[in-house]
């Protein structure tokens, strides 16, 4: 049976999971929370619900949905997506899950630290992606700014062809040990034409080649950075049916264009999940 990942559990998620474990396909939705729907209050735009309904039984009555049908869950937090024998692997801080295809699904944030002049840098010395552009400063100094699962996960892929590698955390306590780190407030960054130093809040400067930023967890946009997915701003660029670039890679909901709404999530997510069927009895 041909295996689909989902990542991320919203509207978009499950939706593209229902159709697609009906479809005869093996489903695994990867999250590690409900994403934008879990941080909302009450629904009252949504069709069938006379008086609305809470966000969070929407959520949980949707997973209980898929459920039922036999999609599989993992709360997991995902860190990357790359190319396997089997078509892609999906990498979570804990495993790597085997996909045939692949449903982006997680919403559009794009963690970027409020630090002076990192939008000048990107792309001369400010990366969002240490897989892409890792190689490109061996034998180098490089930082990853972050604090959490997701900085460490980009350390131990830079730390595997550079040497001297250091966790910025930004005046954040670090949620790992034995890493190396400081923790002085980021206040901005300068050079010439590339990056060259790091000013920190308290006066002091320290050389740095190159930046990786992995704050928070990875979302949509830094997912689709280290597949190669085509962007718009902050958005995957798709066609009219939800299909990437990429063979077998699809997206839905936030992190495409459009209207950020229930209705329209649901229906993308039908699409994506329909396609990867058509995709994966071809493929």
């Amino acid at each position: 049976m041909k295996k689909l990942v989902i990542i991320g559990k919203g509207p978009a998620g499950i939706s593209a999971a229902l159709y697609a474990v009906r479809g005869g396909l093996d489903v695994t939705i990867v999250a590690k929370d409900g994403g934008a729907l879990q941080k909302a209050d009450k629904i009252d735009n949504y069709y069938g619900f006379d008086g609305g309904i809470s966000a969070r039984k929407l959520l949980e009555d949707g997973e209980n949905q898929a459920r039922t049908l036999g999609v599989q869950f993992v709360t997991d937090e995902v860190v990357g997506v790359e190319f396997a024998e089997s078509g892609f692997a999906v990498k979570t801080l804990s495993k790597d899950l085997e996909a045939n295809a692949v449903v982006l699904a997680c919403g559009t944030s794009r963690n970027v630290p409020p630090i002076e002049n990192i939008e000048k840098f990107e792309g001369r010395g400010v990366s969002y992606c240490a897989i892409c552009d890792g190689f490109f400063f061996r034998k180098k100094k490089v930082g990853v700014i972050g604090n959490a699962g997701y900085a460490k996960s980009e350390y131990g892929v830079l730390k595997n062809i550079i040497d001297d590698v250091t966790i910025l955390t930004d005046g954040e306590q670090p949620s790992f040990d034995s890493l190396p780190f400081t923790d002085k407030k980021i206040k901005s960054f300068e050079g010439g034409e590339k990056l060259e130093e790091v000013v920190f809040e308290d006066g002091t400067r320290e050389k740095y080649d190159g930046v990786f930023v992995a704050c928070g967890s990875a979302g949509a946009f830094e997912l689709a950075k280290k597949l190669g997915l085509e962007i718009d701003g902050n958005k995957i660029v798709t066609d009219d049916k939800r299909a990437t670039n990429i063979p077998g890679v699809y997206a839905a909901g936030d992190c495409v264009k459009g209207l950020q709404q229930i209705a329209k999530a649901v229906y993308d997510g039908m699409l994506a999940g329909t396609q990867a069927i058509q995709y994966l009895k071809k493929n």
